[in-house]
């Protein structure tokens, strides 16, 4: 099974829970997701203030730490066994 890469702004990791949620990911999901942290993304992002990743080229955003992470595994899982 090929992993899928969540790939979160270094940015936005500091004035969010995105932090939290690379945290998580990395240590509860780490079978079905790997992190990866980037600069920032072409399309500058950096006004986001809610978390967000990107998974392939779509990009997942939350309220809160916690719904993002529930987002990233029903997308993971969703495209795993579809």
């Amino acid at each position: 099974m090929k992993m899928k890469v969540a790939k979160f702004c270094e940015r936005n990791i500091e004035v969010t829970d995105a932090g939290k949620v690379k945290d998580i990911l990395r240590r509860d999901y780490q079978d079905e997701v790997d992190v990866v942290v980037v600069d920032c993304f072409r399309r500058c992002l950096e006004c986001r203030v809610k978390p967000f990743c990107r998974i392939q080229l779509t990009t997942i955003e939350a309220n809160d730490g916690d719904i993002l992470v529930t987002k990233i595994i029903q997308s993971v899982r969703r495209e795993t066994f579809s």
